[in-house]
């Protein structure tokens, strides 16, 4: 069986895996799928609004709704007494009082409604036929992604753009603009691997192309974005706008339209068919599509760079005129079949991310795609240059991380002196009787752990640390939403979804604590190391040693931080 027809079969287990556990969540009362994230209510229906192209945006209000939906979720709306029959509907923006939606008509009935989530295959259903129409692809391209001319060594070409690099930041950017099909960099925490893909998206515009960067995340494409204005690149930003950080706006398709050359025109038959209907209000909107339609070819013919998300390229980028180059980052977050919509478009792939920390999400646990595209061409012997030096943590902190990268990562002398020694403490709860409690869905949180928690925070207080400094993370969703609750003013978020970010401070909640040493996908090294590589300035973890310990990855961690001076008991803190 090939390589694209197995990717077909692990997407198909994962579309059964994540219909499984919707039917799972749907099944459960009305509270508890409140409480897990999956359904809102009771909301009351508060406003109405028609908007262009027949699209109706509906605000519902409700109490402590949090911010659990994001935007552009597919959720349905529905009465409460019936929360499984209703409208689809797409999540525009929430808050903690009101969610919008936008519906295809107004909703009829009192209410009050139940806004809950929806399976929407869409995406999955594009990747599927990307991986149909690469059977019919031939090319250096994809004959390198599918192992029929084996991996080469590109040759470095040097460029102006890469002489305010670092050594090792030049050396991959040199051989990622001299590579044909397939450029490859690693790039570990703190090295400066956006720094070093913005000036390879320079190297390429100034040499012709107008090449697409490309990320996971709407996060990760808004900062590369910024990024790239920064250093003098014209970079149009697509996407849904509601997903896009209020920053990046300015950068953004609609807003440039609406600001640009032909915006007064625009504005003008805008205003005008506001007022006009029938016959000649067809004929405003068809002119303000005609307008539209020009300037969005102007602007995209005229930039240096396009940057979206993999899904907004799957929604919105088929039409769009494809460069030579994609530039991917944080590519080995990115499940193989979300890249293979750009092969047979792109003649060149340049993936930048770091495979030592954590992969794609699967709901299937299915290797194939649990491995990006970009470990396994690692793994195939392309070319994978390191990113050497970096900017982020002080040397001890640095010693957390040193054996993963096996010992080849440096700090750069501008932050490699810790403001206070030990710059990391493990508070260990072995022997406190802190076990680990289940919540029912296959998640687990720790309210012993949490009133450590408490502590630990008091006692940063009492040095001064304000709240803005610090966050904590934990592997676990159900502890989660315990810290949200017990810590409203500190950012808190899962591992998974605080890497590729940073903060002075981090505090780390583990949960795991059982006799029988189960850690589940705890276990993770790569999960570890995005753990201990958040944090500029000092690592505070709290977790029971004699379940943690077993995994010698993290009792590697634990003994480094022993070695610092930075191990106490949690008995230490109890009064």
């Amino acid at each position: 069986m090939g390589h694209l027809e197995q990717l077909r079969q692990s997407l198909e287990r994962e579309r059964k895996a994540i219909e499984a556990e919707h039917a799972e969540l749907r099944s459960l009362p009305l509270a508890a799928r409140r409480a897990l994230g999956f359904s809102l209510y009771p909301l009351s229906l508060d406003t109405t609004e028609l908007r262009s192209r027949n699209r109706v945006n509906v605000v519902l209000r409700g109490d402590d709704l949090g911010d659990t939906f994001e935007p552009g979720a597919p959720v349905l709306l529905a009465p409460l007494g019936k929360p499984d029959v209703g409208m689809a509907a797409r999540v525009e923006g929430s808050d903690e009082t009101a969610i919008e939606l936008r519906v295809a008509d107004v909703p009829e009935g009192p209410g009050p409604w139940c806004v809950s989530r929806r399976l929407d295959h869409s995406q999955m259903d594009d990747w599927r036929a990307a991986l149909e129409r690469a059977e019919r692809l031939t090319g250096p391209l994809v004959g390198q992604l599918l192992g029929s001319e084996a991996p080469y060594r590109p040759d470095p070409l040097e460029h102006p753009a890469f002489a305010k690099l670092n050594d090792s930041q030049r050396a991959a950017a040199e051989l990622a603009f001299g590579a044909t099909e397939i450029g490859l960099v690693h790039g570990p925490p703190g090295t400066g691997k956006t720094h070093t893909l913005v000036a390879v998206l320079k190297a390429l515009r100034e040499v012709g192309e107008r090449p697409w960067a490309l990320a996971e995340s709407n996060a990760a494409v808004d900062h590369l974005a910024l990024r790239a204005k920064e250093a003098g690149l014209d970079v149009v930003r697509l996407g849904v706008s509601a997903r896009i950080g209020s920053e990046v706006q300015p950068l953004t398709l609609e807003w440039r339209i609406l600001n640009g050359a032909r915006a007064e025109v625009i504005r003008g038959l805008m205003r005008q068919a506001s007022r006009t209907s029938g016959p000649e209000g067809w004929e405003l909107r068809d002119a303000i599509r005609a307008e539209w339609a020009v300037a969005k070819r102007e602007i995209l013919d005229s930039c240096d760079v396009i940057a979206m998300t993999l899904g907004t390229l799957a929604t919105r980028g088929k039409n769009l005129a494809a460069p030579r180059t994609a530039v991917v980052d944080e590519a080995s977050q990115v499940m193989e079949p979300a890249l293979w919509p750009l092969v047979g478009r792109v003649k060149r792939l340049l993936l930048f991310g770091d495979p030592l920390q954590l992969g794609p999400i699967v709901k299937s646990r299915d290797p194939l795609l649990e491995r990006s595209l970009l470990a396994r061409l690692v793994e195939a012997g392309f070319k994978f240059p390191m990113l050497e030096e970096q900017y982020r943590m002080n040397d001890e902190l640095l010693t957390l991380s040193a054996a993963t990268y096996a010992g080849r990562l440096r700090s750069h002398p501008s932050v490699a002196t810790p403001a206070r020694s030990p710059a990391a403490e493990w508070v260990d709860t072995a022997g406190m009787s802190f076990d680990e409690e289940a919540d029912g869905l296959q998640s687990f949180h720790n309210p012993g752990e949490l009133g450590l928690l408490r502590k630990v925070w008091a006692g940063l207080q009492a040095e001064g640390v304000q709240p803005h400094e610090v966050a904590i993370v934990t592997p676990y969703r159900a502890q989660l939403q315990r810290i949200r609750a017990a810590f409203p003013q500190i950012e808190s978020g899962s591992i998974n979804a605080f890497q590729g970010r940073e903060r002075s401070v981090v505090v780390a909640s583990f949960v795991r604590s059982n006799p029988d040493q189960r850690l589940g996908f705890v276990a993770d090294p790569r999960r570890l190391n995005v753990t201990v590589t958040r944090a500029r300035d000092r690592f505070i973890a709290i977790g029971d040693t004699a379940t943690l310990g077993a995994n010698p990855d993290y009792q590697r961690v634990i003994d480094t931080i022993a070695a610092l001076g930075g191990y106490r008991s949690g008995w230490e803190m109890v009064d």
